[in-house]
């Protein structure tokens, strides 16, 4: 073999066929050809233009990740006033049913994607080299798990109910029907106004503002990774955001201000989301710190999806049993499908999220 054959970076199948013969590796040429193994094997130059290919295709380019931060940011801005256009029918049971769906389509993507994106993501589990095999279907067993569990209870609950109704009528509170009649949510507290704008309303505000900026952060550093995580990130947060954006707006709105203000008040507190967005991105860009940001973003939508939002859903299953308006298997058929569209949607972006990588 010529010094050429050993200068030359070539992989196993070249190999293979530069030094394999009519009937395939025999003893002589196997001698020949270890040279050139162990010279590809150990020389570091043989591997940088892989690992610098494999670097470019997984990391999004500056102006990407600007572009689609800015863009998701976006349309999460455009969602707090959404509320706007849907106050006209927010009395209807339609209404109530599109809210049934859509916070349990919150819960399902913003645990899947703290669960099976963000918290893989910052423990180094994911790609074609996972030090863990099969990670992703193992803790989709974990969604299962979440599933299952909030089938039975919620099927223990709904006998019970049945053994009560058998024994007496139902018992309607008036007062909650009333509050009903006025655009309140299951799962969101009566506001009266006494004197000006009640105290509340402002503390929802910072809550909003707070919220949103966290958001803005993980949306940020999502993006400087891949865009099937960024994408991940932002629909679990558009799909928390529309539900409570949708209730926030009736809260303000009860609290004693008026429309423009309250418009006005819950799009400042959304814009926070392009400060959180513009760290994000430069925390991404320029340190190693967004693993860290990854790990704290997926505690916090866990957190959202089942320390808030669940119980939200169990008391809309409440409220709307003793409302009368609808059947507790009327709202958990709708929360069923934005559970499982939910935990699906983020399910299948991690499993094909090669393919929206650039």
């Amino acid at each position: 073999m010529t010094p050429d054959d050993l200068e030359q970076c070539l992989g196993y199948e070249d190999i293979f066929r530069k030094f394999s013969t009519t009937s395939g590796l025999n003893s002589t040429s196997l001698t020949k050809s270890l040279s050139a193994i162990v010279y590809s094997v150990q020389e570091s130059s043989c591997h940088h233009d892989e690992d610098e290919e494999e670097e470019t295709e997984t990391k999004p380019s500056s102006a990407e990740a600007w572009g689609y931060g800015i863009g998701s940011a976006s349309v999460v801005v455009f969602i707090s006033n959404i509320g706007l256009f849907f106050k006209p029918c927010m009395q209807t049971r339609g209404f109530q049913r599109i809210m049934y769906f859509c916070v349990a389509l919150a819960v399902g993507t913003l645990g899947g994607t703290g669960i099976l994106v963000l918290i893989p993501e910052s423990l180094g589990m994911t790609g074609e080299d996972s030090p863990i095999p099969d990670y992703k279907w193992k803790l989709v067993m974990v969604i299962v798990g979440i599933y299952v569990f909030f089938v039975m209870e919620r099927s223990i609950h709904m006998g019970t109910d049945m053994k009560k109704k058998k024994k007496r009528e139902l018992c309607v509170d008036t007062t909650e029907l009333n509050g009903l009649e006025n655009g309140d949510f299951p799962g969101h507290s009566h506001v009266k106004q006494e004197g000006g704008v009640a105290a509340v309303a402002w503390t929802l505000l910072l809550g909003d503002a707070l919220h949103n900026f966290s958001d803005g952060i993980a949306m940020g550093a999502a993006y400087t990774e891949n865009v099937a995580m960024g994408v991940s990130v932002s629909l679990a947060i558009l799909s928390e955001e529309l539900p409570h954006e949708l209730g926030d707006i009736a809260i303000l709105l009860h609290s004693g201000m008026t429309i423009k203000r309250a418009l006005l008040l819950n799009f400042l507190a959304a814009v926070t989301i392009y400060m959180g967005l513009v760290i994000g991105i430069i925390v991404g860009e320029n340190t190693d710190a967004n693993t860290y940001v990854f790990a704290f973003s997926g505690g916090l939508f866990i957190y959202i999806a089942l320390a808030d939002m669940i119980p939200e859903m169990n008391n809309q299953a409440k409220f709307a049993a003793r409302a009368g308006k609808d059947g507790t298997m009327t709202v958990f058929f709708y929360q069923n499908i934005g559970l499982v569209l939910g935990f699906g949607v983020v399910i299948l972006l991690a499993t094909y999220s090669s393919y929206l990588s650039v």
